[in-house]
C-alpha cells in the first residue's frame, strides 16, 4: 500500500517516523478522517477544514490545505478503492515548530467487504465509568490522538462484552463515543448533545442535523442527563466511517432491532453521501 510520509510516496512497509518524533513520544499532533465512498471523498473541505482548526489549538503549522487534498486525490487515484477511511496525521517538528510541521502521514485502508451488513446489525454498548474531561482541559474541537480516556473506556467496553462505549461528561450528561457522535429519539424528536457538552462537531453529526427534518424529526440539541437515555426508543452512534449505526443493547437494556427511525436516517445519509462526493471516480 502506497503512503504519503513528508512530501514522498513510499510502501508503508518502508515508511519511517524518526524515534524522537514529538508525536510519537507525547501524542503532540493533530489528525483528522474522511471517507471515500464509491471512490469519491464525502465533504473532504469540511474534514481539512477541521483539521486545521484542530492544528490551530495546538500551533502546530499544517501543510496548505490544497496540498493535502491533492495528496488525497492521489491516494484514491492510486489505490482505486471503492470504500475506505483516509488519515491524516501532522505532528510538531523537532526543529522550527513554529514554522513547519513534523511528520506528515497521510494513509487511505479499505474498509472491510461487510462495512454495511456490520453497521446495520449494530452495536452493544455499554456507559463507561471513565469520563470525557472538561472542555477547559481539551477544547470539544481538537481531534488528536492524545485521548486515553476514549482507550481507557473501550478496554471497559471489552471487558464487559460489548461493542463500545458511550461517553458521559464530568457532569455525568451524556457527551459522545469514543470515536463517534451519539443520538437518540422519542416519538417524532431526535436528540443530541450540543457541542458545549464537549462533543466533538462531527461530519457525519452535522449530516444527519440536516437531513432529520426529511424524515419528519424535530431535532433537540442541550445537555442531557444520563436517566433521559431510559425513555429512548431508539439510539445510535454516527462516525464517518459507517454512518449510522443502532444500539441494540444500552448497559443491557434491549432496544428495537431493527431500528425504523435509526434505518431511515442511514438510507437517506449514504444518499446524500453519493450526491455530495466529489474526486477522481
Amino acid at each position: 500500500m502506497r503512503v504519503y510520509l513528508n512530501g514522498e510516496w513510499c510502501d508503508a512497509a518502508d515508511a519511517v517516523v524518526p524515534v524522537d518524533d514529538p508525536g510519537f513520544l507525547n501524542a503532540d499532533a493533530v489528525y483528522e478522517t474522511a471517507r471515500l465512498h464509491r471512490g469519491r471523498y464525502f465533504r473532504l473541505g469540511a474534514h481539512l477544514e477541521r483539521l486545521a482548526g484542530s492544528a490551530a489549538i495546538l500551533r502546530i503549522p499544517l501543510p496548505p490545505l490544497d496540498v493535502l487534498d491533492r495528496v488525497a486525490g492521489e491516494l484514491a487515484r492510486v489505490h482505486a478503492f471503492e470504500e475506505a477511511t483516509l488519515r491524516i496525521t501532522v505532528t510538531r517538528a523537532i526543529r522550527d515548530p513554529e514554522r513547519q510541521p513534523g511528520t506528515v502521514l497521510v494513509t487511505l485502508r479499505p474498509l472491510p467487504d461487510d462495512w454495511r451488513e456490520r453497521a446495520d446489525r449494530g452495536w452493544t454498548v455499554v456507559t463507561a465509568a471513565a469520563r470525557r474531561p472538561p472542555t477547559a482541559s481539551i477544547p470539544a474541537r481538537l481531534k488528536s490522538p492524545g485521548r486515553p480516556y476514549a482507550t481507557i473506556a473501550r478496554f471497559e467496553a471489552r471487558d464487559a462484552g460489548a461493542d463500545d462505549a458511550l461517553l458521559l461528561d464530568a457532569a455525568g450528561d451524556v457527551c459522545e463515543g469514543p470515536t463517534w457522535n451519539v443520538f437518540w429519539c422519542r416519538g417524532d424528536r431526535l436528540f443530541t448533545p450540543s457541542l458545549d457538552v464537549g462533543v466533538l462537531a462531527g461530519v457525519t453529526r452535522a449530516a444527519i442535523l440536516e437531513l432529520a427534518p426529511t424524515a419528519g424529526l424535530a431535532v433537540a440539541e442541550g445537555r442531557f442527563p444520563r436517566a433521559d437515555l431510559e425513555r429512548a426508543d431508539e439510539l445510535f452512534a454516527t462516525m464517518s466511517s459507517l454512518g449510522v449505526v443502532p444500539f441494540r443493547t444500552l448497559d443491557a437494556r434491549p432496544l428495537p432491532s431493527p431500528a425504523p427511525i435509526a434505518a431511515a436516517l442511514q438510507q437517506r445519509y449514504w444518499a446524500l453521501v453519493a450526491r455530495e462526493s466529489t474526486g477522481p471516480a
